[in-house]
């Protein structure tokens, strides 16, 4: 939050599981808040989304997206029958911007010349299943470009960073032959340390946070106006 909203242009969407969600058919209330130990606790549904929406409130107007297709669907929708993502962008002031099950972002930035009318897209959704190799996990994002020709695929819920490439060759136009498509594969990673359910599971511990993508622009020698997009961990 605080990289945020230190750095101007910098924006987010929320991928889901912002919250655990523990309810009474969930194995996280029946197990992990009864850990013998007391190391585990859980607050209270309404503690939670009252601090969610404190922590988002100061970037809400840098949320681009978000989705509800996670933990708060699993959990919270099929036993209320409320979704619980969509109340909270509604807090926010952000709802519009709300897709239950995931959605394509489309992005512009500053024209470079007159005739630059690029813009950037990114197919977003929280995720589904198991897999416990980098490969399996990324396995996933390349599923997810296979049905869209997209800038950049985001995926989440493996609770680990990746990111790769996916390069197709085709035609542009007439004149110009055969160019690069390049779409970026991302899996987000998570904010939970290591412990519960990963351990006993036997996954490897991730690296918490999650990747930071550019995008941009650049003029080639040509005259033309080109997608720059780079993705860091």
């Amino acid at each position: 939050m605080d990289w945020i909203r230190s750095h101007k242009n910098a924006y987010t969407l929320l991928n889901s599981d912002l919250v655990t969600a523990p309810t009474e058919k969930s194995a996280a209330s029946i197990y992990e808040a009864m850990e013998p130990g007391g190391a585990i606790e859980f607050m209270s549904l309404d503690q939670s989304t009252n601090e969610i929406e404190e922590l988002l409130k100061p970037i809400a107007d840098r949320i681009l997206a978000a989705c509800g297709c996670g933990h708060e669907f699993k959990h919270l929708f099929r036993l209320t029958g409320q979704d619980w993502t969509y109340n909270l962008m509604k807090r926010l002031g952000r709802e519009h911007v709300y897709a239950r099950d995931g959605g394509v972002l489309l992005m512009k930035t500053k024209p470079l010349a007159r005739n630059d009318h690029i813009f950037f897209s990114a197919v977003f959704t929280h995720g589904w299943g198991g897999a416990r190799t980098r490969g399996a996990k990324l396995r996933k994002a390349e599923y997810l470009a296979e049905a869209f020709e997209a800038d950049m695929i985001v995926i989440s819920h493996d609770h680990t960073q990746n990111i790769t490439r996916k390069n197709t060759l085709y035609i542009p136009s007439w004149k110009r032959g055969i160019g690069i498509h390049r779409v970026m594969l991302i899996s987000t990673g998570g904010f939970r340390g290591y412990g519960g359910y990963p351990l006993r599971s036997g996954y490897q511990p991730a690296d918490l946070g999650t990747p930071r993508i550019r995008i941009g622009k650049r003029m080639d020698e040509n005259g033309v106006v080109r997608k720059d997009i780079h993705c860091s961990i």
